[in-house]
């Protein structure tokens, strides 16, 4: 068992849960530890760029949620704890979920059925709300991240591993 990559995951869950029952000033303080541990452990620059990624891929896909009556956060825009949980899951995506890495059929199966018990987890311990029948919200959450997992695991985080590869033949 590689433990790096399970303390890996153990640090998003537990960042998560801080972030989903603790509000915005918690995860931002789990955000930080989180981010600080990865770096410490994995010391690879390109994570920055998929930490990026998500923060901006995050905001957009809670956006719509938000838009389209998926989930309410009784605010305007997605909530900073929301976007943490999102920044804090790109720390996973090349080391514990690196089996899915250009793997986007398994990656989104995974995105498909894992995504809506996390969703549902932050209505039912946080503060987040159903804007519409509970069923419509799930199947919405699960086409979405079904779909942007197969994006990420095929296209997203291969692009990035080649960052690496692309930088030593210009050298």
């Amino acid at each position: 068992m590689n433990y790096k990559k399970l303390a890996n995951f153990t640090l998003f869950v537990a960042g998560w849960w801080m972030a989903l029952l603790y509000g915005n000033a918690l995860a931002l303080i789990a955000l930080f530890v989180v981010v600080m541990l990865h770096f410490v452990i994995w010391r690879d620059v390109r994570d920055i760029f998929v930490i990026l990624g998500f923060i901006f891929c995050g905001f957009a896909v809670e956006w719509a949620f938000m838009a389209n009556g998926v989930q309410e956060y009784r605010s305007s825009l997605p909530p900073a704890w929301v976007i943490c949980i999102w920044a804090m899951l790109a720390t996973t995506m090349r080391y514990s979920l690196a089996w899915l890495v250009n793997k986007p059929l398994w990656a989104a199966l995974v995105g498909f059925l894992v995504a809506p018990a996390f969703y549902f987890n932050s209505v039912q311990f946080g503060p987040a709300a159903w804007g519409r029948p509970v069923w419509e919200c799930l199947l919405a959450i699960a086409l979405v991240w079904g779909l942007l997992a197969a994006f990420l695991s095929g296209v997203l985080i291969p692009l990035i591993e080649q960052m690496d590869a692309t930088e030593s033949r210009a050298s």
